[in-house]
């Protein structure tokens, strides 16, 4: 009986798996005031973007304040060059793939982490009642965020300081994209890349500080800075995303 039950439990999580990993074949940006972000559970069945407006974030993760910190500066992101010599170097900066770990340590040390799980993560959770299922990842990048696809059940975007613009596609656009694509820049791609570049449809979406933009599974994102812009990044995750 036991291993009837535990045979007839793999299949049902098999079954949720496949379901989750089917991506939409369209979306609408949708939008919400700040002080309704308790309908959040109800729009997150359109499986779109949703933007968040007039959402106070707190003064981390800005250059202004790692400069308080010289130690993190210091850090390393490549052999023989630190954060500060990267951001410094604005020409390498556009173009340099951060490692996901190291926007881990940024936001961690920057106290993003910390507060967003206070003070945000359970606001963007589907039901109180399912809260204990639920995790989260946090990164800071400064500049830019290249290509990636969502995986977790919803990604936060939110500029910590100036504009970013964000580029989103459906996966159906992954055959028109180059095979390395993961970390590229979407605006420095050429027809030397990939010939059915201007075959790729996309939405652009420019959030400054104070928006959140919240963006479901299985779509391929590209972050960029407008105006001088460091971008949080917060992954919520349920068991099944963790997988993915």
């Amino acid at each position: 009986m036991f291993l009837e039950l535990f045979v007839f439990i793999v299949i049902l999580f098999f079954i949720a798996v496949i379901f989750y990993k089917q991506s939409t074949d369209h979306f609408e940006i949708l939008q919400l005031e700040a002080e309704r972000i308790s309908e959040l559970p109800d729009l997150y069945e359109d499986k779109s973007p949703i933007v968040i407006r007039g959402f106070q974030m707190p003064n981390l993760g800005t250059y202004s304040e790692l400069q308080k910190r010289p130690h993190i500066l210091q850090m390393a992101v490549a052999p023989k060059t630190s954060l500060q010599a990267l951001l410094i170097d604005q020409k390498r900066l556009q173009n340099f793939i951060l490692n996901p770990e190291t926007a881990k340590f940024l936001a961690k040390e920057t106290g993003l982490q910390t507060w967003f799980e206070h003070h945000l993560f359970t606001q963007l959770l589907p039901s109180e009642y399912t809260k204990f299922l639920f995790s989260f990842k946090t990164f800071l990048y400064p500049e830019h965020r290249g290509l990636f696809k969502t995986t977790a059940y919803q990604t936060l975007i939110a500029p910590t300081q100036g504009v970013a613009k964000v580029n989103i596609m459906l996966s159906k656009m992954l055959p028109y994209l180059p095979n390395k694509w993961q970390g590229r820049r979407f605006d420095a791609l050429s027809t030397r890349d990939t010939p059915l570049l201007n075959q790729i449809q996309f939405v652009e979406i420019k959030v400054k500080k104070g928006n959140l933009l919240l963006l479901p599974p299985h779509l391929i994102v590209d972050v960029a800075s407008v105006e001088d812009a460091w971008i949080f990044i917060g992954e919520i995750h349920h068991p099944i995303s963790l997988l993915l």
